[in-house]
């Protein structure tokens, strides 16, 4: 049985509470409808009011979560590369642990003071987070200092050159966490408007149609999206050729898809009706993982294509794997 909303609450708001993207395919969904319906009757005065207050509030919500969504994944490559440089450096295979051996070569049995000068906190700091590895370093670098021993300046020049790596990188991620923020508020702010007016929109329907509120909740929102808990993953196996039909989804340009071929190659299509393949295909490779995003389907109404299409390329049964 399917979940009805409660008129009396706007559940518009509180089930997209913390959940932008939720908020927006909500909004796209319902704007598509309204677009729908305006085409079929273009005097409707109600039709014409929704449609012209609710696509700006759309548009907003679109656009500011897309700038999110391109600072988050300009963080998330920044986050990955300096946790690749880190491994290179942590650990008892790292470069700080042959940096400590290289010194304790030099200094751990002739000058064991100079030893403890220099690695005054052992090798501990090393294997802590993001900014104890950074001060590891610098306080490394300052304790070598001018030191004359041809392994010593050796050490040096390439902790300096770790400092010289990751302390910008680490600086434009924070910086990058805190714009961010700013654009987060920006966004729920958007997703407020948005839903504060499909609610709107809901009960100008309900004066609509007083009659029929099966209807009204049916045809113009998105009710499993709203109210349902949405399947996310998929792992099936697709037959010789076989066209499948995965789902329907209401999706953002930014929407976040990954998928896997095993066995084969399968194209992902973005259709309008189910089985569709009238969008770009985005091809999945045997064996390689794709991470992909909705904009590659090279459509811009995601309130119309919303079918989500696999196709076997090959003359042999293949497993593949989806997660949106």
């Amino acid at each position: 049985m399917k979940k009805k909303f409660k008129y009396s609450l706007n559940e518009f708001l509180s089930q997209t509470r913390k959940r932008s993207e939720k908020a927006v395919k909500l909004g796209i969904y319902h704007l598509a409808i309204l677009k729908y319906y305006l085409d079929l009757y273009l005097t409707d005065a109600d039709y014409i009011l929704m449609y012209n207050r609710t696509k700006p509030l759309v548009e907003d919500a679109q656009a500011k979560l897309a700038a999110v969504s391109s600072v988050e994944d300009a963080q998330v490559a920044k986050t990955e590369e300096v946790a690749n440089r880190l491994k290179t450096i942590k650990g008892r295979l790292g470069k700080a642990r042959k940096w400590f051996n290289k010194t304790a070569g030099v200094y751990a049995t002739d000058n064991p003071v100079r030893m403890t000068a220099i690695w005054n906190k052992g090798l501990k700091p090393f294997n802590g987070t993001v900014n104890q590895v950074i001060t590891a370093l610098i306080a490394l670098s300052t304790n070598i200092g001018g030191d004359e021993n041809e392994i010593m300046i050796a050490i040096k020049e390439e902790v300096d050159a770790e400092i010289a790596f990751l302390n910008p990188k680490r600086s434009t991620q924070l910086a990058g966490i805190d714009a961010t923020a700013i654009m987060y508020a920006a966004l729920h702010d958007a997703c407020v408007a948005l839903m504060k007016m499909e609610y709107r929109n809901t009960g100008l329907l309900m004066n609509k149609f007083p009659d029929d509120d099966n209807y009204i909740q049916e045809s113009f929102h998105d009710m499993e999206l709203l109210l349902g808990k949405l399947q996310t993953k998929w792992d099936i196996t697709l037959t010789n050729r076989e066209t499948k039909d995965l789902a329907k989804r209401t999706l953002t340009a930014s929407s976040n898809i990954r998928a896997t071929a095993i066995g084969g190659t399968a194209m992902v299509y973005l259709g309008k009706t189910a089985g569709g393949i009238d969008s770009d295909g985005v091809e999945i490779e045997d064996g390689i993982p794709k991470k992909f995003k909705a904009a590659d389907f090279g459509i811009s109404e995601y309130g119309v294509y919303r079918y989500i299409t696999v196709v076997n390329q090959v003359q042999a049964d293949i497993r593949f794997k989806f997660n949106l």
